[in-house]
């Protein structure tokens, strides 16, 4: 039965020669093919109106000749690296000189079609024009010149697909920008996971065309480190009022997340990065020791459950010696960060040593302390050992010295 379906739908479908034309000729993406010399071979509709000119007046020239003079050294060089095989084909953005003498900003990628002995025969172009993107981008450049001056770390421009055609200042980052052009926010590589609900309520508002600030989103960068990112953005329109695509700052807030304030601030933007944090982390009331939030990593340390440990105070999973010192910790109520060595007990009764970091917070009306937990056990145990090796040795050659 399958194999009837595949007959059908492939007896539907047009030849190849009929199913490139239709491509070709209906794309919205202007579409050329080149000689290896760089002369228009065949032009279609869309890069016919993007330039201005008709077909066969294009076919009488060359890509140099439409090609913006400050853009001209680097697609030349860049189109010869790509004909050798020294360089891979690249989104870029390119400037071209329309008929009428006025520039056109152009999104462009390019392919080298070659025979069975990889010889080069022909180079095809796919541009797409980004020129009202960019007019709208200019006349909202007061308003860029405000955000700016409420502090970024990099500016970006999508088009109406939500798709990055800009982000200058990312690289200042360490990041390379070629991930993240032509693909919108969630498809970036390297982001951490997040609530579906989250994405999806960032893609309604994008598609109401609202402005929005401060959507927080983790990534991990080159090094792997997870990194805490926040964008504003505002949408564009040109000036017959028609939607262009949205521009807007980034922000790594890395440090600023890892401040208590931030976290006040953003209590509900907190809980979402707290359940997908990889490092156990809890929330204990100040004053009873209840445990108030647990993540899942401090789930799989400790080995109890979500509702095992909402049920418990801090002191139950200490030595019973250990719990006079945790209770005088608690009544600290600076805002400072602190650090301790401290021991506690798994679910299984293992003793473990662990370096929690803490900080005092406001959680859900209660006065609270949030910790992260490092388990130092097996760092402590390597120590000791390390410790009892060197002093068997010391002993070894006190007692050869005596003899």
């Amino acid at each position: 039965m399958a194999a009837e379906k595949r007959t059908e739908v492939e007896a539907a479908l047009p030849e190849e020669g009929v199913l490139f034309r239709e491509l070709f000729e209906n794309s919205a993406t202007g579409v050329a093919l080149f000689s290896i010399g760089g002369r228009f071979l065949r032009v279609n509709p869309a890069m016919c109106r993007m330039l201005g000119y008709g077909e066969q007046e294009l076919q009488q020239k060359t890509h140099l000749d439409v090609i913006h003079l400050d853009d001209l050294e680097a697609a030349a060089m860049s189109r010869a690296q790509i004909i050798s095989g020294k360089a891979k084909s690249r989104l870029a953005e390119r400037r071209y000189v329309h008929k009428d003498g006025s520039t056109v900003w152009a999104q462009v990628a390019g392919a080298v079609v070659r025979d069975v002995s990889g010889a080069p025969l022909c180079t095809v172009l796919f541009a797409n024009d980004v020129s009202g993107l960019k007019r709208a981008v200019r006349a909202s450049e007061q308003r860029f010149r405000r955000m700016v001056e409420m502090s970024s770390d990099w500016y970006w421009v999508q088009d109406e697909q939500f798709h990055f055609v800009e982000v200058p200042g990312l690289d200042h980052q360490g990041e390379d920008t070629d991930i993240v052009l032509g693909k919108a926010r969630w498809e970036i590589p390297g982001l951490a996971p997040l609530p579906e609900k989250v994405w999806e309520q960032h893609r309604i508002k994008l598609s109401r065309h609202e402005a929005f600030s401060d959507f927080m989103f983790l990534r991990h960068n080159k090094s792997g480190e997870l990194r805490y990112l926040s964008v504003s953005g505002e949408p564009l329109f040109d000036e017959q009022g028609r939607f262009r695509g949205y521009h807007g700052i980034g922000k790594d807030i890395t440090d600023r997340a890892r401040d208590q304030k931030a976290l006040e601030d953003s209590e509900e933007r907190y809980r979402m990065l707290f359940d997908v944090q990889p490092q156990p982390m809890w929330v204990v009331d100040a004053k009873t020791l209840a445990f108030l939030a647990v993540n899942g990593a401090a789930m799989r340390l400790y080995g109890y459950s979500k509702e095992e440990f909402l049920a418990m105070t801090a002191d139950q999973i200490r030595p019973e010696e250990d719990v006079e010192d945790l209770r005088k910790a608690f009544e600290d109520r600076s805002r400072n960060y602190r650090q301790r060595v401290w021991r506690h007990r798994k679910k299984n009764g293992e003793l473990i040593q662990v370096k929690v970091i803490s900080f005092n917070l406001d959680f859900d009306g209660h006065a609270a302390r949030l910790g992260v937990i490092h388990d130092m056990t097996e760092q402590l145990n390597a120590e000791e050992r390390a410790r009892e090796t060197e002093e068997r040795y010391l002993a070894l050659l006190r007692e050869r010295q005596s003899s």
